[in-house]
């Protein structure tokens, strides 16, 4: 009984830490464009400069396991958080795209550590009947986190300096929560890697999927303010976008239980077909902001039976020691995914203009169903 009673201690605490930063992301995912856009950065710069944070996390990637084998998961989350924050209170003020983009590749090694251990953390204290519907707790709480971050910057302003400080604070106030976990007894943690050759033989659907998931949400999240602001929104009214794409936020718990009945690749399947037809919905007709802001919400539940059905899958492949290690690897898939998304996005978005946006997003679903099919029909004919 007073393991069960430390065991959801331990789910609450990572859960309202992951609210509390996912509240900050989703402050910077508005200020940090806006910060861009006023010094007159074009979209396709836009891009390269989140592949920055991109980089960041690869590196971070590299050493993660061995880092919190050897310094313990306290110590890592701590320092990854609090360099997190400062370096929000100091990108507000632009001296230059170089500077700008070298805080993001700080930025990116520090969200690495801070996120991955944590989620590896939560996946290790449930087990796998329970891991769907943890996971899409995880999701839902994420998603009311960056739902409520623009919400906040239509008070705060865009372009206000309260609002880089009030997210750097809500890092810090994100690991403070755990302050009371540090008596409690650590995971053990597997220094190995899992190469991602290893990850790709092991699984490519969960490769693929994973992948082109990170492609669409990160140049989603990266380039809706611009979006909205080429078609006549204000940067808030653009940002709450975002905030409608994560108030469907709701529905990954019901994913969660839905994969207790569903095959979970029929899940992701579905999820990829919503998203195309979403956005060939935009391409078509983006002129009425209440129906954007629908679609948004709509695309947000496809995605949600992306996310949490390939996670399910992922970290029921390998045992709990070694899911650090399987979480690095497959955000490191993600990474690539996202980086893609960002530069592809940001040089169609440069060339076509406004459509460019939402042509990105049916591009990578499209490829992604297209390799379903060529996948299902080879795995049927050595059967």
């Amino acid at each position: 009984m007073l393991n069960r009673i430390t065991k959801f201690k331990e789910l609450g605490l990572l859960y309202l830490s992951i609210l509390l930063f996912a509240t900050a992301i989703g402050i910077d995912a508005v200020t940090f464009p806006t910060i861009l856009n006023n010094h007159d950065i074009n979209p396709a710069n836009i891009g390269i400069s989140f592949t920055f944070d991109i980089a960041g996390g690869i590196l971070a990637w590299m050493f993660l396991s061995q880092i919190v084998a050897r310094f313990g998961l306290m110590t890592a989350l701590g320092t990854a958080a609090f360099s997190y924050a400062a370096i929000i209170l100091g990108i507000y003020f632009y001296h230059g795209f170089f500077l700008w983009t070298s805080l993001i590749f700080l930025m990116g090694i520090c969200w690495f550590v801070y996120f991955i251990t944590r989620q590896a953390w939560l996946n290790i204290l449930v087990s796998d009947t329970q891991r769907g519907v943890a996971l899409g707790l995880f999701s839902m709480i994420s998603s009311a986190g960056l739902f409520l971050g623009p919400v906040i910057v239509t008070f705060s302003g865009a372009e206000n300096y309260d609002s880089f400080l009030i997210s750097a604070l809500l890092v810090v106030i994100s690991f403070l929560v755990l302050h009371p976990l540090r008596k409690t007894i650590q995971p053990e943690i597997s220094p190995q890697k899992i190469s991602v050759k290893d990850f790709i033989k092991n699984n490519p659907r969960c490769f693929l999927a994973r992948f082109f998931l990170d492609f669409q949400s990160y140049f989603l999240m990266s380039f809706s303010v611009i979006f909205g602001n080429k078609i006549g929104l204000s940067y808030e009214a653009a940002g709450l976008l975002i905030s409608a794409y994560m108030a469907s936020g709701f529905c990954d718990v019901m994913v969660g239980f839905l994969l207790r009945k569903f095959n979970p690749y029929k899940i992701i399947n579905v999820g990829f077909l919503g998203c195309m037809y979403c956005f060939i919905a935009i391409i078509f007709y983006s002129e009425s902001y209440k129906f954007l802001l629908a679609i948004y919400f709509i695309f947000g539940i496809f995605i949600a039976c992306i996310y949490v059905a390939v996670f399910k899958v992922t970290n029921d492949d390998y045992s709990k020691e070694k899911l650090v290690a399987a979480n690095s690897t497959f955000q490191l898939i993600g990474y690539v995914g996202a980086l893609s998304g960002s530069l592809i996005g940001g040089f169609l978005f440069n060339i076509i203009g406004t459509q460019g946006f939402p042509i990105t997003i049916v591009l990578s679903c499209a490829f992604y169903l297209i390799f379903l099919v060529i996948y299902e029909k080879k795995y049927a004919q050595k059967n």
